[in-house]
This record gives C-alpha cells, sequence and structure tokens, in this order.
C-alpha cells in the first residue's frame, strides 16, 4: 500500500491512501484534495510506472518540489522524499521500499541512512532560494555574514565550535546537533554537541555512510533513514516511528576537509530543504576556515610562549648563577675559617651565605607566586604585625649598607587578607626601596594609615633614591622587566601588583629622576575590596 502523509501545512496529519496508478495533488483533487490556498487547483500528478512512482508538476504557479529540489521533468520517487507543493510538505512512504539490515557501529549509535540531496562544498556555495523563500534567504545570508565577523574574533576550539553550533540553531530547526573533527589517526572525535533545550546531546546517532559520502565527495547531504528501516513500509503513520531526516556539512578548510557537522530532527517536527542544506554548506565552509585560523592561532601562541620560556629560563639562569657565585664565595671564606679554627673570619664568611640564601628563597617565593593562580586565604590581619615583621627581617642588610628605615605606623583596623601574601608583597617593596638609595645617605620610610572615608588602610613605601624615568615607569610592573640591570629578576614588583590584586586592592607610583620613589598600596577593610587601579599613576 502506497501513502502520502501531510507533515506541514492546514491539512497536517492527513494521510492519502494512493490506490489508484495515477493521482492528482491539488485543492479541486478528488484523491489528494488540500485546503492550502497556495497550492493550485490541479497542482502535481503522481503516476505509477513500471513499478516505481513518479511525480510532475501540472504547470502550477508555486511549483512542486522534491526533496528541495524543483521538479522540471517527470521524477522518480522512494520512501521517505519530501514533497513541497505551496506551503504544504507531504513525506512519500511505499510498501516497495528495500528493506536492508541497520549498519549500526559497535556502540549501536550509527544508523544507516540514504541520502536524498547534496551540495557541493565550496568557496562558491551560495544560498539559491525557492521563489516564496526569498526573504527567509536574506536571512540566512545575514547569518553568514553574522557567523563570520564573530568567529574571528574567538581564538580557542572549544569556544569556536559551541557558537557555531548556537548560531546554526538560530536559523535552522534542529532537535540535535553535533561537531566533530577528523583525529591524526583519522578517526572522528566528537567536539561539541547540543540539543533543541541548549542541553548536551548524549548520544551520536550518525551515518557512517553519510560521513563517508560528505568526506569522501566533499558535499553537504540531506539524508533520511526512512528508506532503509523495515518498520516504514508497513504504511502506518511516520508519527509512529523515529524516522528522521539529517543535515551532513563538511568543514573545509584550506587545504583539507577537517570535520563535519551534522544536524537532523524527526520528520514529524520538520523537513529540510536544499536552501537549508546549502546554507550549512556555506555555514562549514565559514567554519572549517575559522578553524584553520584558531590552530594557526594556537601554534603561533605556542611558538611565542616557548620563545618566552627561553628567554624567561636564560635571564633567571643568570641571575641564579649570580647569586650561586656569592654563595660559593661565601662558603669558601667560612670553610677556610672552619679549617684554620679561626671563628671570627668564619663569621665575616657567614653574612654572604646568608644573604644568597635570602635571595633564592625570594627568587623561588617570586617565581611560584607570579606563575600559579592562587586565591587568598583570608583571616583578619593587622597590617602593622605584617610591616613590623619584614622591617626585622630587613634590618640587617639596611645596617650593612648603612640606610635608614624610618618606620611611622598609625593606628589602623584589621583588615580581611592571606599575611603570608601581603608579607611577600612588603618585602618586596621595602627590597626594592633599599636597592633603590645610596649607601651612607639612603632613607627608606614605611608608613601605614586609615582612610575613613573611603574605609581603606593605606600602606606607603617611599625612598630617596634615583627615582624612575617617565620611560620607564609605565613598565615597572611588568614580568622580566628590571631597571636593575643584572641586580635583578623584574618579578618583585610583578608579583606585589598581582598579590595586592588578589586582594581586589590597589597600587600606585609616583617618581621623578632624582626625586626618589613612593608606592602606595590601599587595602579596603571589607571584604569586598576596591576597584585595582588599571594604569600606573604618575605624578
Amino acid at each position: 500500500m502506497v501513502s502520502m502523509e501531510v507533515i506541514q501545512g492546514t491539512d497536517k496529519g492527513r494521510v492519502f491512501r494512493l490506490d489508484e496508478d495515477e493521482q492528482i495533488v491539488g485543492r479541486e483533487s478528488p484523491t489528494v484534495p488540500l485546503t492550502d490556498s497556495t497550492v493550485s487547483r490541479q497542482h502535481a500528478r503522481l503516476s505509477h510506472r513500471n513499478g516505481t512512482w513518479m511525480i510532475e508538476d501540472l504547470g502550477s504557479v508555486n511549483g512542486t518540489f522534491l526533496n528541495g529540489l524543483r521538479v522540471n521533468k517527470p521524477l522518480p520517487m522512494s520512501a521517505g522524499d519530501q514533497i513541497r507543493v505551496g506551503r504544504t510538505l507531504l513525506v512519500f512512504g511505499s510498501g516497495a521500499a528495500a528493506a536492508a539490515p541497520l549498519d549500526v557501529d559497535e556502540n549501536g549509535q550509527f544508523l544507516e541512512a540514504s541520502i536524498t540531496a547534496t551540495v557541493p562544498a565550496s568557496g562558491d556555495s551560495v544560498i539559491i532560494p525557492t521563489p516564496e523563500a526569498g526573504a527567509e534567504a536574506i536571512g540566512t545570508l545575514r547569518v553568514l555574514y553574522k557567523l563570520s565577523t564573530e568567529l574571528s574574533s574567538i581564538f580557542t576550539l572549544d569556544a569556536l565550535l559551541r557558537r557555531t553550533l548556537d548560531l546554526i540553531f538560530e536559523v535552522v530547526k534542529a532537535e540535535r546537533g553535533y561537531i566533530l573533527l577528523i583525529g591524526e589517526d583519522g578517526a572522528m572525535i566528537p567536539m561539541a554537541a547540543r540539543t533543541q533545550d541548549d542541553a548536551a546531546a548524549v548520544q551520536m546517532p550518525i551515518s557512517r555512510t553519510i560521513i563517508n559520502e560528505v568526506l569522501d565527495k566533499q558535499v553537504g547531504v540531506i539524508s533520511s533513514n526512512a528508506m532503509r528501516d523495515k518498520r516504514f513500509s508497513s504504511g502506518k503513520s511516520v508519527h509512529d516511528f523515529g524516522i528522521r531526516q539529517a543535515i551532513c556539512v563538511p568543514l573545509k578548510g584550506r587545504a583539507k576537509i577537517t570535520g563535519v557537522i551534522h544536524v537532523d530532527s524527526s520528520v514529524a517536527n520538520r523537513l529540510y530543504s536544499t536552501e537549508e542544506l546549502r546554507l550549512l554548506t556555506a555555514i562549514g565552509y565559514q567554519t572549517g576556515l575559522a578553524v584553520d585560523n584558531v590552530r594557526l592561532y594556537e601554534a603561533a601562541v605556542q611558538s611565542e610562549r616557548l620563545a618566552a620560556v627561553g628567554e624567561t629560563v636564560a635571564l633567571l639562569s643568570h641571575y641564579i648563577k649570580n647569586i650561586l657565585q656569592g654563595l660559593l664565595g661565601g662558603t669558601d671564606v667560612v670553610e677556610r675559617a672552619l679549617g684554620r679554627e679561626n671563628l671570627a673570619q668564619a663569621r665575616q664568611g657567614w653574612p654572604i651565605v646568608r644573604r644568597s640564601l635570602d635571595r633564592i628563597n625570594g627568587l623561588i617565593l617570586n617565581m611560584l607566586a607570579f606563575t600559579k593562580p592562587r586565591q587568598p586565604l583570608l583571616e583578619s590581619v593587622n597590617v602593622n604585625h605584617v610591616l613590623t615583621e619584614c622591617v626585622d627581617l630587613i634590618a640587617s642588610q639596611a645596617d650593612e649598607r648603612n640606610v635608614a628605615i624610618m618606620p611611622d605606623l598609625d593606628e589602623v583596623p584589621p583588615i580581611p587578607a592571606d599575611p603570608d601574601g601581603l608579607h611577600q608583597a612588603f618585602l618586596n617593596l621595602l627590597s626594592n626601596a633599599l636597592d633603590a638609595v645610596d649607601a651612607g645617605q639612603g632613607v627608606v620610610i614605611l608608613a601605614s594609615e586609615y582612610d575613613s572615608m573611603n574605609r581603606q588602610v593605606v600602606v606607603r613605601v617611599a625612598d630617596n633614591g634615583v627615582g624612575i624615568g617617565p620611560d620607564q615607569i609605565g613598565r615597572i610592573f611588568e614580568a622580566f622587566h628590571s631597571t636593575k640591570g643584572h641586580k635583578g629578576t623584574g618579578l618583585g614588583l610583578a608579583v606585589t601588583r598581582k598579590i595586592i590584586e588578589e586582594h581586589r586592592g590597589r597600587i600606585d607610583v609616583e617618581s621623578s629622576p632624582g626625586q626618589g620613589t613612593t608606592f602606595t598600596v590601599r587595602l579596603a577593610t571589607q571584604p569586598g575590596g576596591i576597584r585595582s587601579s588599571d594604569e600606573t599613576q604618575t605624578p
């Protein structure tokens, strides 16, 4: 028994049995009457010839379309074909359909399907609308413009593929969508999936045959599992089965196919047109180019990262070598003194050893703080206690250089802070100030106060050193940029700013050549923090 069911249109749900060898589809047809006003009175003819059903247009105003292609001459039909007349969509079913076994892979998820339409995938892919779909075609061209604009600003593969699926679902009504990329071993790797309700799709019922067709012939296809499904041959309503239609298009890069896009839907809810196939084929071409661009960008970033790592290793190696030379010199003095049992000479060498160990310890702490993202472990902290500890640690170095450290700590309320982090930040500021001043006449002022109006604890570290020139002050917080030459790594201030910003605080600097430098740190007394400064403040 041959039948046709209306899937969309004013007669949706009606099933027509084709008992005669010739049937007329139209508003005045006695066998396949339709109430759609856009259908002609005698729109199309269905005829049974030599065991095959044929369809031909009868000069209708709006035309007859078989699987999205306009019927200009009698064409054969197979089970699962879609027929569009006016605004009405019908699906054709025949008991003569082949009943081949389903091709299911080892996971039971790859179903056999048959191709009903194809479109070449190339940069010349265009949207060619049917006569009544002009406005919709203009909308799809806007989609391509939007797609190319958005994808050009995405530089991660996951985000690119997810956004592509989102844009596809805005213009193509689909129940499920998938993007698969070809791995280095040639296997298809699922990279992105979603469903109509934005949830991630769990199963991927994609035909292996269809994927091979898309990849081998570089075409976009419309396919259906209806023609190869034994259940369809019973002639029952397609609403009772899982008959699905899908569009699968290649992701075509500059040199090769990199993957496929696959969307599908139950034919009871949606039948895809050739216009939609052309649109998705063009989207696949644009996305393939975008995938190439992202991979080129990632390769460039990786190359730059390796170059930066090499420069960093070279810089740190030189700095560590200087520290080790000082350490070896100090241990040599101590070793010779101990051999002579000369305690006084040993005492002379030990400060060199201790200072080198402190420098290595500080370098390691700064490297860890800079490279490892961390959330401060907040507790109630009195900043003055942290500042006093920092002064105690640096006092011996200041004494050796005859530099005065002058604390001026006002009474301040406790703040939510990580004491270890603040300790490292303020110790870096004090060490920098100590290095910036001249021995014998240097002065470093460490002050704290409470800004009651803004509810902030303010800490200032000021020195009377050489100051910072306008050509350098904008870069002092950059990692590995140092104004000390071989004496510094350029990590101290970068780490200090990172720690202060992790506390949602703010650090500013004021400096002029020959006038010294003042660093100002502001920390909120409330957990919300304050807005960090985006730019280095200069006088």
